[in-house]
């Protein structure tokens, strides 16, 4: 920025002032300071999305379980459901081991249910191992007989 000036005995004279010289670093100090906050908040947010896809898979899975398990084939159930949820949260495959059956007995009455219990183990991205990990869980219950 240029300033024109009069002097006392008329004359201009031409001052020169420079703004900007006491902030040149602090766009840098600023996105020192930001950008940790901003990808902490983008990690969360896959996260989250990691979650609930994990969650909608198990549902899926625990429904296509207990549909077998209601119409008599408990033992096809856990294979039914791991198919139904090949990859949830896009990590490990889900295993038969977590996977509960009750089935209907074997002369069912009109209330009797099956259920299916999946349950996934979860690891987080942030802390990968140990504070991270949780276990997902999604239940469904049927009526015997379909």
């Amino acid at each position: 920025m240029i300033v024109i000036e009069r002097t006392r005995s008329g004359q201009a004279t031409v001052i020169r002032i420079r703004r900007g010289r006491l902030d040149r670093g602090a766009a840098a100090v600023e996105m020192a300071i930001v950008m940790p906050l901003l990808i902490a908040m983008i990690i969360g947010i896959i996260d989250f999305s990691r979650i609930f896809n994990a969650e909608l898979q198990l549902s899926q899975a625990a429904r296509e379980g207990v549909r077998m398990a209601a119409l008599g084939f408990p033992s096809d159930a856990p294979g039914r459901a791991t198919a139904a949820a090949p990859n949830p949260a896009w990590g490990s495959p889900l295993s038969t081991d977590n996977i509960t059956v009750s089935p209907c007995p074997a002369t069912p009455g009109p209330t009797d249910t099956a259920a299916v219990v999946v349950n996934y183990p979860f690891q987080g991205i942030i802390w990968p191992n140990g504070h991270g990990s949780a276990t997902l869980s999604q239940k469904a219950v049927m009526r015997c007989g379909g």
